[in-house]
């Protein structure tokens, strides 16, 4: 059954049978085109957006959004009722699904805040996790083993959103880049309690070679991932020249603040 829906969920990013995703909604600009072509790059152009351009928080309350200044669609994903699917874990969401849905099973880790590794292959076995010395460590008991399955995974990413942040991400699990290397699937990243991060889900070229970009978000408190507008220009697209300080509609970030998963 796993393999079923995997290789359907693979198909329909593929050939882009998602009608309403990024690659189908957003243009780039006049003279720019899309060159990064990797399986991550078009995963990422094809997720999946919703119809309806509305961010629902985890209680299912609708984000007010009224000058339209904010966001310019909505990833269709289940972020679950909990409180955890933040910024950082929109980004660790996106990174682990492709991971998950291409049968990268052993690239499926992340590290804790306090250090600890935790890893899908280690819940399969049973590994469980609670917070001791009033939450401020970690233990790890093993106890019956899980089946692999979407559920599953997504009862594991519950648990790297719940004890992971943009902290770990950032002095973890991250390595620095060149702003002038920027690919999709990085991430500006300022880590912190909170700090905060963005995504990387498009970038274009024109023949000069310069480069826009395009940005996605989740916030505080948990919420449906959505794409960014550009405060300076009120499209989707941040230009990459001249951009020491990325001004986005809830945060600025500089440019040695981008990152790159290692896994």
């Amino acid at each position: 059954m796993k393999l079923l829906f995997t290789l359907f969920y693979i198909l329909h990013l593929i050939f882009g049978y998602a009608q309403n995703n990024i690659e189908t909604k957003f243009t780039p600009p006049e003279g720019y085109e899309r060159i990064y072509n990797d399986s991550y790059s078009k995963f990422l152009r094809q997720q999946p957006l919703k119809q309806k351009n509305i961010v629902k928080y985890h209680n299912g309350q609708v984000r007010f959004n009224k000058a339209n200044d904010i966001f310019a669609a909505v990833f269709d994903y289940d972020i679950g009722l909990l409180d955890l699917h933040q910024c950082a874990d929109a980004a660790i969401y996106l990174r682990a699904n492709y991971n998950y849905m291409f049968g990268f099973l052993d690239k499926l880790a992340y590290t804790f805040t306090n250090g600890e590794v935790t890893t899908y292959k280690d819940y399969l076995a049973g590994a469980k996790y609670r917070a001791v010395n009033s939450g401020d460590d970690i233990e790890k008991v093993y106890e019956k083993s899980r089946e692999d399955n979407f559920k599953t995974f997504r009862r594991w990413l519950d648990l790297v959103w719940n004890y992971a942040g943009t902290w770990s991400v950032e002095n973890y699990d991250t390595d620095l880049v060149d702003i002038q290397d920027i690919r999709p699937g990085d991430i500006f990243i300022q880590g912190g309690f909170p700090g905060h991060a963005v995504t990387v889900v498009d970038v274009a070229v024109n023949r000069n070679n310069e480069k826009v970009y395009m940005l996605a978000q989740s916030y505080m408190p948990a919420q449906e991932q959505h794409i960014l507008l550009n405060p300076k220009n009120n499209t989707v697209w941040y230009n990459l020249e001249n951009s020491d300080i990325i001004y986005t509609p809830e945060f600025i970030f500089e440019s040695d603040q981008l990152r790159r998963f290692k896994n």
